[in-house]
């Protein structure tokens, strides 16, 4: 609404004024929606196993004792006499490998893409106009022979773009993998430590003197 004055010629002014109606519209926005093939892809993780030969080692050690044995001279008969034989003990432990092939399962994760086309909702803005009916106070003037300032009423329509999010709730159809759980066996190989205990002799030579009678034919009295 905006005031305009302006001069009229009239002998005498009247102002007659009344309230009518103008039509204001708003547009407004809603929610609507509407079906379309939608193609749509995931990723879906599949294990792939399979048996692998491996070669494993089994590891036999044998743990035994090397003897040195020396002649040492006896502290007996002032040093006198048969040297006595002295063994020294000294472990030793010899291990070797043993190869062996076993069957292992190996497992590795494939990946797949599945794709699927199917209908579903798309939601889009539809917009619409609601109208009503505002009072608007309108004026009428009526000149006579004499000037006068008077008011006169004049409307301009001015419109103002609100932004607005409208928002509603649609279902919409999506695809994802469903995986189940299932129990597979795993072996492992755990080295086992199996001992067992042989009885040996360690022999050595060691000299033994010994007293032997000998006798000379020469003074045989059957010679005489």
């Amino acid at each position: 609404e905006a005031i305009h004055y302006e001069t009229l010629e009239e002998t005498y002014q009247v102002q007659r004024c009344f309230t009518g109606k103008d039509r204001v519209c708003d547009t407004t926005y809603k929610i609507d929606t509407t079906t379309k093939d939608d193609y749509q892809c995931c990723n879906v993780e599949t294990p792939n196993c399979y048996m692998e030969e491996q070669v494993i080692n089994d590891v036999t050690c044998t743990n035994t004792v090397e003897f040195n044995c020396q002649r040492e001279k006896s502290t007996k008969n002032d040093g006198y006499g048969q040297k006595e034989v002295v063994c020294t003990r000294t472990p030793k432990q010899d291990c070797y490998n043993i190869p062996r092939k076993i069957q292992v399962e190996v497992c590795k994760t494939d990946v797949h893409r599945y794709c699927e086309k199917f209908s579903n909702i798309f939601p889009f803005p539809v917009e619409e106009q609601n109208c009503h009916f505002e009072p608007k106070k309108i004026c009428e003037l009526q000149q006579k022979t004499r000037p006068k300032k008077a008011k006169k009423y004049s409307y301009t329509k001015d419109c103002k773009e609100q932004p607005r999010e409208v928002c509603d709730q649609c279902e919409k159809k999506t695809i994802q993998p469903v995986c189940d759980l299932q129990e597979r066996l795993v072996c492992s190989y755990t080295p086992v430590e199996s001992c067992r205990e042989e009885a040996k002799q360690y022999c050595h030579k060691v000299e033994k003197v010994v007293v032997e009678e000998v006798c000379d034919m020469k003074f045989d009295t059957k010679y005489l």
